[in-house]
């Protein structure tokens, strides 16, 4: 028997959550076998601790359920499907002769590639993938499924500027946790936080839940879903009438600030407010005033707030908040929804090479309306063929019983590269091995922070698995593609987008830095972030208070409450308003292959208030039937004495095929877009709940 010989390696997570935490693997050489994995004591913001998911990643590295071999479909679609080991060779062959007969019969619109974040390297995230769809012609993807309206907020409002992130926390005297759990979604937030609290500063949580962190709050405050523009008004409005507002600020760094102050905040009185919200007038008040007076003020709004029909505007009223106060003269101080927007902010020009396109303007479909574009018989042409990387679309996606009719069809021919057998796999007609972070390299740019770090391959793959870069690769070496960019390396790829001449941020990073240390910081103090003295990266260079953007989409210049639902029929039919958040135990459907995890969440659950349950006679613990007309799905119920009546939460994107009647709660919702950026309403859901 060999002698093992450790060696270490520094990766990152991939996972979607803004943490993007630094990670040292520890690889016995000889066996090509990880053996060990911490967080890195020495990032900043990993801290040395990884969440409950991330502790049990070789658990999933090593998994029974991984996909290790190409797969090619004999039987029919849907669970009795048999599917059968083949080569790559053959796989890969098969898919150029589908590719290039639809090619010729419909035209490469007919091709719908579809992807998210399953993970985030920047590489495996649209990189190779969107060269190699640029050349085939193939049609577009709207990636709208999880940010888009929070980030459309952002760049109305303030541009591409994210503001300070989580390691600026301490220098605050006032911190509100606005619609997030940290604890379970955010969790390097927390020492942050236990800092801050330890320096003496407050805390206020404001989430329509109780959840793990409204547990470290001094303060939570709980508003009616889809109401958070309202109340960040009404705060608005209580700081102006208790002049408590930076008007000098205002003046020299915001558009549109005196028709605001004037004429709309003044609508929002605390009657008002206090009607749409359920919170009583003294605690808006009191919030206001709290907010009002503390100079050194901090808001981290989530992004489950963007899931509501109004989540862009609400977004966008949370974020005006410190420049009514000013907060934004503290460089410590504003408000942080992410960093996305500054951190992915590279080159998609020598990234994805879309002039592989040539005279070409493909088609782009929603991801979201993935259902009803597979099912619509007038569309022309018809989607052919689906290629599915990063993302279990069978369970992601809204409206996911079409979206099952629609992947059933004979007709469709679908691709999967997957890690796992997911549900997705079943609907394909072959299924593809992708790898893991471990057996690849890729740059990360995080979205809760601004530190960069690079992965690097610290076992080779495992069984046949490819990663999404060398999967697209070996497709265009198989179409016959000569274009020299499919043969660029990860490295190079990487070290083209470490450009800080097209992004600020990356000046003093470099490629052997990153692989030396494992991550760099970015260059958060560069001049041309100094947006108090440069002005802010809108058109006028202002804080958007008055949106000519907003305006022309018929929103209306400057925030107002939109009312989530306006049929008081449906209502009165479907009392109750379904949340469904992201879990202590999963990122959406990762890891549910991880047994002891799937243990820990144990099965899908419902929570609901005692009078809900009452008036149904539902006990804890009672299989329930959550319903509309839209569709259905199953779950146990938990009774919380502190859940709003007319309020229920269950699991985001829990593994259908967990669930009793094989779907989970994105049965419940339409494909019906939010207020701006065309983002999903996950949380903009009522249904019926009933004993089961």
């Amino acid at each position: 028997m060999l002698k093992p010989k450790f060696k270490k390696f520094n990766v990152t997570c991939p996972h979607d959550c803004p943490d993007t935490c630094s990670l040292e693997v520890t690889v016995d050489t000889e066996a090509n076998k990880a053996v060990k994995l911490l967080g890195s004591k020495s990032h900043p913001i990993t801290k040395g601790f990884l969440c409950n998911k991330v502790n049990h990643y070789l658990d999933l590295v090593y998994n029974k359920n991984r996909v290790l071999y190409p797969h090619i479909r004999v039987g029919p679609k849907g669970k009795k499907g048999i599917l059968k080991q083949v080569s790559w060779d053959f796989a890969l062959k098969l898919i150029v002769k589908k590719l290039k007969a639809i090619d010729k019969d419909y035209g490469p619109e007919a091709i719908q590639p579809y992807s998210y974040s399953g993970t985030l390297g920047m590489l495996g995230y649209w990189g190779m993938s969107e060269r190699f769809w640029n050349k085939v012609g193939a049609a577009r993807l709207g990636r709208t499924i999880c940010i888009a309206a929070a980030s459309t907020a952002g760049i109305y409002t303030y541009g591409a500027a994210c503001g300070p992130a989580i390691d600026e926390v301490p220098n605050n005297d006032l911190i509100i946790l606005w619609g997030t759990n940290i604890v379970s979604t955010h969790v390097h937030m927390v020492p942050f936080i236990e800092e801050a609290k330890k320096r003496g500063a407050r805390i206020i949580c404001i989430d329509p839940r109780e959840t793990r962190t409204t547990e470290l709050s001094d303060w939570h405050i709980q508003p009616k879903p889809g109401t958070d523009t309202a109340l960040a008004l009404g705060v608005m409005n209580e700081i102006v009438k208790n002049k408590k507002h930076d008007l000098d600020f205002l003046k020299k760094h915001t558009t549109g600030y005196k028709d605001f102050l004037d004429k709309i905040l003044p609508k929002y009185t605390l009657d008002k407010v206090s009607r749409i919200t359920g919170i009583k007038k003294a605690d808006i008040k009191q919030l206001a005033l709290e907010y009002g007076s503390t100079k050194k003020t901090y808001i981290r709004p989530n992004y489950g707030l963007n899931r509501h029909r109004n989540g862009g505007m609400m977004i966008r009223s949370i974020m005006l908040l410190p420049a009514i106060t000013g907060a934004w003269k503290n460089k410590s101080s504003g408000c942080f929804v992410g960093s996305i927007e500054e951190m992915w902010n590279v080159d998609l020009g020598k990234l994805q090479r879309p002039d592989l396109l040539g005279d070409k303007t493909p088609r782009s479909i929603n991801m979201i309306q993935i259902g009803d574009a597979l099912n619509d018989k007038n569309l022309d042409p018809p989607i052919k063929s689906l290629f599915v990387w990063n993302s279990d679309i069978a369970n992601c996606a809204p409206d996911s019983i079409s979206v099952r009719e629609g992947l059933k069809r004979k007709d469709l021919f679908t691709v999967v590269h997957e890690t796992f057998w997911t549900d997705s796999c079943d609907y394909a007609d072959i299924v593809l091995p992708a790898d893991t972070q471990l057996e690849h390299m890729d740059l990360h740019a995080p979205y809760g922070h601004y530190y960069f770090s690079l992965t690097q391959p610290a076992i080779k793959p495992l069984g046949e698995s490819k990663s999404n870069q060398d999967l697209f690769r070996e497709l265009a070496k198989y179409m016959g593609y000569k274009d020299k960019c499919f043969k660029e390396t990860d490295e190079s790829m990487i070290k083209n987008m470490i450009d800080p001449k097209h992004n600020p941020l990356f000046k003093g990073v470099t490629f052997e830095k990153l692989k030396k240390n494992g991550w760099v910081k970015g260059d958060v103090e560069n001049k041309k972030r100094n947006y108090l003295k440069n002005g802010w990266p809108t058109k006028d260079g202002k804080i958007q208070i008055y949106s000519k953007d907003t305006e022309k989409i018929g929103l209306g210049a400057y925030p107002e409450h939109i009312e989530e639902f306006t049929d008081k029929t449906l209502r009165k039919k479907y009392p109750i308003q379904i949340l469904s958040p992201a879990t202590h135990q999963f990122i959406g459907n990762s890891f549910v292959s991880v047994e002891r995890l799937r243990d820990m969440a144990s099965r899908p659950t419902i929570e609901m208030s005692n009078k809900d349950a009452n008036k149904r006679k539902i006990k804890d613990g009672d299989l329930c039937r959550i319903f509309n007309d839209v569709g259905e799905t199953y779950a146990h119920a938990v009774i919380i004495d502190s859940m709003l009546e007319g309020v229920a939460s269950t699991q985001k994107q829990y593994k259908g095929s967990l669930v009793r009647n094989g779907v989970n709660a994105n049965a419940l919702n339409t494909q019906d877009v939010t207020d701006m950026g065309d983002g999903p309403i996950f949380y903009t859901v009522l249904a019926q709940i009933k004993k089961a």
